[in-house]
């Protein structure tokens, strides 16, 4: 028999509900709070190796999703699980490390690049977060990541905004910053 291997990452039923703001009205007359549900029983497992693509059309939760699995936001309900390791349970130290090692590349990078940044800062900014490397030694990680995305010579590409991208570059400048 083959021996069972652990997903990397696993998401049992997860929720995220936001609730709706009441008006006075409502309020007066006691009406119960309304919700809105953003994520609703969500469960999937990721596997070492495995490229997961969590697709859906626009306002289904995939945003959420991912915002959840991270605790950028917090979830409802559910269990969310790296490694075995209850995330949930994680402390802030605990969470900044999985945060560095779990990444999303969203859909539109133009929403996720911050337009004011330059390429360079763009995917330097996480090893500064997490303290990695020394100046010179994060020079080195940026231009790398950047050639491993095929924005070659990656001098053309440093200095420039995201508007100054196309979309596809854009999209690699995600991708760098999340492999890095």
């Amino acid at each position: 028999m083959l021996p069972l291997v652990e997903p990397v990452i696993r998401v049992i039923n997860l929720k995220k509900y936001f609730p709706v703001r009441a008006g006075l009205l409502d309020i007066l007359r006691r009406k119960p709070r309304l919700y809105i549900r953003a994520v609703d029983g969500v469960t999937f497992d990721i596997y070492e190796k495995e490229v997961f693509c969590l697709a859906g059309e626009s306002g289904c939760g995939k945003t959420t999703t991912g915002r959840t699995i991270l605790r950028l936001i917090e979830p409802t309900d559910g269990k969310i699980f790296f490694k075995g390791e209850d995330v949930l349970n994680y402390t802030n130290e605990e969470l900044k490390n999985f945060r560095r090692r779990a990444q999303i590349i969203f859909q539109d990078p133009y929403e996720s690049l911050n337009p004011m940044m330059t390429v360079y800062s763009i995917v330097e900014e996480p090893l500064k977060v997490h303290k990695i490397g020394s100046k010179e030694e994060r020079y080195d990680m940026v231009m790398r990541a950047l050639e491993d995305v095929e924005l070659k010579p990656p001098e053309d590409f440093i200095h420039r905004r995201p508007h100054e991208l196309s979309g596809g570059q854009r999209q690699r400048v995600a991708i760098a910053r999340a492999l890095i």
